[in-house]
């Protein structure tokens, strides 16, 4: 995807990147992009201008640019350079220059903002499943690692604050993995008609993906320190990982774009209503779990109810991230709740415990989870 220039950074409505219609749905580009993904690629989705700028995202359509023409020349444009990333350097980024270059219009003039959002809808289910799997390889890296290692005269899974460490990794992964595969089951459902469906995609799609890459950054760096000084060699994958996976909280929209998406989509689909309804469906049928549902969801419409009424936007946005931390657990918890039911694991419970005790900020004693109880949470038999 080419979307920005120089000027506008992640301001999409202020892309100056011109086209004009050659015949039919055939245009040439020009114009400078300033973060090109995968810039070698021989299929570029590009937006340009095809209205006046002070229409936004409005004047923009999208195009179909391909690296060689039909008859076999190299299409118009220039790579002024590659950016030096921290990590993903495997897919080199770059800056472009568009001159006279041949694009395929997609859809109609001035309906590329539209089109292009439900690309990155697509995009950041793939970026969510992505931040999963890297969340899951340095768990299992470090879990291995520890199970081979002997620290003051025992093998180091035996200490209880280790094993303390991997109940909150396990847990929160976990929880994470449901929350990702309920938005993919949901796109599924909603790209075969049902609008209900299509609604909760609206909302759990921003959801998963904030929570699933900021907790695989946090994992990452957690296992590294489970390793100790191993963790931080290059010998060893986990340095890989951590410079690959912190661009995931940045693609397809940063943490705080990702809440303003979340705060449009509750006000415009009924995608919070239904999210609100499957918390208390679950609520009534458990009886460990339904006190807590229900006095937490309370307090969450309660707040919900309040920036309804705020006038103040600064306000209203910082207290919108806060809530929407909290819906996201309330809304994970549901999601064990349910997967528990059709499992005889007893990883659903531990993870359960763990994300239920969230709740409660204050000090108490604690007993930390049996090695036996981490196995069956992380299922990986070392």
């Amino acid at each position: 995807m080419f979307l920005t220039e120089k000027s506008g950074g992640s301001d999409v409505g202020a892309n100056l990147t011109r086209a004009e219609q050659v015949e039919g749905d055939k245009y040439v580009l020009n114009g400078e992009k300033w973060f090109c993904s995968n810039v070698n690629a021989d299929v570029i989705m590009a937006l340009a201008r095809t209205g006046p700028i002070k229409e936004g995202t409005r004047g923009l359509s999208l195009f179909l640019v391909e690296k060689t023409l039909p008859n076999g020349d190299r299409n118009s444009m220039d790579i002024v350079r590659l950016k030096d990333k921290l990590g993903v350097r495997s897919m080199a980024t770059g800056e472009v220059l568009f001159d006279d270059t041949v694009g395929q219009r997609l859809g109609e003039e001035g309906e590329g903002f539209k089109l292009m959002a439900r690309m990155i809808n697509i995009s950041r289910n793939y970026n969510s499943v992505a931040a999963l799997a890297a969340n899951r390889r340095a768990i299992i890296e470090a879990w291995q690692y520890l199970n081979h290692r002997r620290t003051f005269g025992k093998q180091a899974t035996k200490h209880a604050l280790i094993r303390e460490k991997f109940y909150e990794l396990g847990a929160q992964y976990l929880a994470n993995f449901l929350l990702v595969w309920r938005g993919l089951q949901a796109m599924d459902a909603s790209e075969n008609g049902d609008e209900s469906e299509r609604d909760l995609l609206r909302i759990i799609t921003p959801m998963a993906k904030w929570c699933s890459a900021e907790h695989a950054v946090y994992a990452v760096r957690e296992c590294m320190e489970l390793m100790g000084g191993n963790g931080y060699i290059e010998d060893f994958v986990m340095p890989k990982l951590l410079r690959d996976v912190n661009v995931l909280p940045i693609w397809e929209g940063s943490g705080n774009i990702i809440v303003l998406d979340m705060l449009r989509a509750a006000r415009k689909s009924d995608g919070l209503k239904l999210i609100f309804k499957h918390i208390a469906d679950t609520a009534a049928t458990s009886e460990e779990y339904g006190s807590l549902l229900n006095k937490q969801l309370s307090e969450v419409k309660s707040v919900w109810q309040l920036i309804g009424e705020m006038e103040d936007r600064d306000q209203v946005e910082a207290t919108a991230k806060p809530l929407f931390k909290k819906l996201i657990t309330l809304f994970q918890i549901t999601l064990l709740i349910r997967e528990k039911k059709d499992s005889s694991s007893d990883r659903f419970d531990t993870a359960l415990s763990y994300l239920t005790g969230t709740f409660s900020n204050s000090l108490r004693t604690r007993t930390p989870p049996s090695l036996d109880n981490i196995e069956e949470l992380i299922g990986w038999d070392y």
